[in-house]
């Protein structure tokens, strides 16, 4: 068995890909660094392929289809709880390599890990159960039921940012419903994703059922997504990347399940706990040093309130600790993932001063490294502005003021996008009011965090198709058949 991921970093290897159940090095010898964001050191290689790795990979998936798919419901639903248990015994170490790769704090990191080891547990547990129906039939010479079966070979495609937990989120399904996986996840985080492969295999997982390639994206979600043995493609990322996908796959009427981009309100109405509103707002803005396509993105406070929060606001991050989430002491926030996402941030933080805009509170100490970006709520900004109408995926948000309820749903509704949003009120009528009128597909009400394995999870708009997590998650997976049965003698 191969010797694991920390073990190859230390030893300067490369970290393989896995086709057909084989540890493949590449096939064109071909590799790719993965460096460290604090300081671009150099952590690891991988093995970087092509469209013959992709091809490959599909074949493999395609051929373990047959057997994995005519697999009992019970034997999956072992293979999952055994990955399961071993992600959690390993999830210091899992969690360790997720902070160094993608410069996340060690706790989220860790946190991160155990939580993708939910999805297994919670779909070994959901396939078990139930998933077709039987019809209350209107006439007594026929019956009428639905059966479900597996779709086919799915590929996974996934970023840097969330990398271990959104791979699981698709293939702990995906797998329960009797698909086969071909996953790339980004090459800028891989290293924790290939420990999760790790353990899918020391769970017993048969060869082909699941494999892991790296390569160029275009090139290898292109030639996935011609194959035909692949049926679903669900990819989370950006919209324009989407409808891409989305294009390519008509083609071949293959199916789509897309997390697209975020540009998440967060409203404070007068009547909240500005307490846990301003916590919450911590959570939501810098969980993953704001790399999140659920992160508040535009923050919109009730003018009665609006002087104390925005005190409050520049307050929190004037005494932020930046830095190396790994090194010594305890930091706030770490680097950005590199130099392209520093500037696209700097970017809007430029386009929203040049108007007019200006941070709250003083400037926290940011350390030397190309990849740290000054944190923080900038006010003042219109809303036409980029901090108010792009994602900024970063640690900075652009906070609005509004006078009433109508007013800021429609402002918050303002945007093609509608993945996520969040709002702090006491205001138990004014809570449905939101629920129904806000075009979000999640709905965080005084709570920062709402992604739960149990929970059906995707955008409206131009934020995606489908859903993830929960029984709406596997259905992504599964196709329905319909059955009308004549019966004679009744």
């Amino acid at each position: 068995m191969p010797i694991t991921t920390r073990a190859l970093i230390d030893a300067g290897s490369v970290v393989p890909m896995l086709i057909g159940g084989e540890w493949i090095p590449s096939f064109a010898s071909n590799l790719r660094e993965v460096t460290n964001p604090v300081n671009e050191r150099v952590i690891a290689q991988i093995a970087y392929g092509g469209e013959a790795e992709a091809r490959a990979a599909a074949d493999s998936a395609g051929e373990a289809f047959r057997s994995w798919s005519n697999t009992s419901t019970r034997y999956r639903s072992d293979i999952l709880w055994r990955a399961y248990e071993l992600i959690m015994e390993r999830a210091n170490d899992i969690g360790a390599l997720l902070a160094l790769e993608t410069g996340k704090l060690l706790p989220e990191a860790i946190g991160e890990t155990r939580f993708s080891a939910e999805y297994f547990r919670w779909f070994a547990e959901e396939i078990r159960r139930p998933q077709g129906e039987v019809f209350a039939s209107e006439d007594r010479s026929r019956r009428q039921l639905s059966i479900s079966r597996p779709i086919g070979v799915a590929a996974t495609l996934t970023p840097w940012n969330f990398p271990i937990s959104i791979q699981a989120r698709k293939i702990a399904p995906a797998l329960a419903a009797g698909c086969t996986v071909v996953a790339r996840p980004s090459e800028k985080a891989p290293l924790a994703v290939a420990e999760l492969f790790r353990a899918l295999i020391d769970a017993g997982i048969p060869n082909g059922v699941i494999n892991l390639i790296y390569g160029p994206a275009s090139a290898q979600s292109n030639a996935l997504i011609d194959h035909e043995a692949v049926e679903v493609v669900s990819f989370t990322g950006s919209t324009p990347v989407g409808s891409a996908l989305m294009r390519q796959a008509s083609n071949r009427i293959v199916r789509c399940a897309l997390e697209l981009g975020g540009d998440a309100p967060f409203i404070i109405f007068a009547d909240a706990d500005i307490n846990k509103a301003i916590e919450g707002l911590a959570i939501a803005k810098f969980r993953n040093n704001g790399q999140s396509c659920i992160a508040a993105n535009r923050v919109f406070v009730a003018s009665s309130i609006m002087d104390e929060v925005c005190e409050r606001l520049g307050k929190l991050t004037e005494s932020m600790k930046i830095g190396d989430p790994l090194g010594d002491g305890k930091v706030d926030l770490g680097p950005l993932i590199d130099q392209s996402r520093v500037r696209d941030v700097e970017r809007i933080v430029q386009n929203a001063t040049d108007s007019g805009a200006y941070f709250l509170g003083g400037t926290p100490e940011v350390p030397d490294g190309r990849n740290y970006t000054r944190p923080g709520f900038l006010v003042n900004a219109s809303d036409d502005s980029a901090l108010a109408r792009e994602e900024v995926f970063g640690p900075v948000s652009g906070v609005f003021s509004f006078d009433d309820e109508e007013e800021v749903i429609q402002r918050a509704n303002n945007t093609t996008m509608g993945l996520a949003g969040y709002a702090y009120t006491s205001d138990q009528g004014r809570v449905w009011r939101l629920s129904e009128k806000l075009e979000v597909g999640i709905l965080g009400i005084n709570h920062p965090l709402p992604s739960v394995v149990y929970s059906p999870m995707g955008g409206l708009k131009r934020s995606g198709l489908g859903r993830e997590g929960a029984n709406e998650g596997l259905h992504e997976y599964l196709e329905t058949k319909y059955v009308s049965i004549g019966v004679e003698g009744l």
